[in-house]
């Protein structure tokens, strides 16, 4: 897995999978009001922490890991 992919299922956690922000804080730690800068854009994802980073990674992983990702018009399959 590279930084890309790390970046693109954070993206889609944050922006596309419906997940609430109190669900992603519970599960991660994470604070709401640091979750929710990303989601209105105040702070970059690039300059997200490291850690911050790996939980969301891996909540998405776990989360979302062998099920389809439905995209509009496209489905993608992660493993």
């Amino acid at each position: 897995m590279t930084d890309i992919d790390i970046k693109k299922n954070i993206e889609k956690l944050l922006f596309e999978s419906g997940e609430s922000m109190y669900a992603i804080h519970k599960a991660t730690g994470i604070a709401q009001t640091t979750l929710s800068r990303f989601t209105r854009k105040e702070s970059d994802i690039d300059n997200m922490s490291l850690k911050n980073a790996i939980k969301l990674n891996e909540y998405f992983l776990k989360k979302f890991n062998k099920k389809a990702w439905h995209v509009p018009k496209t489905v993608v399959y992660y493993k």
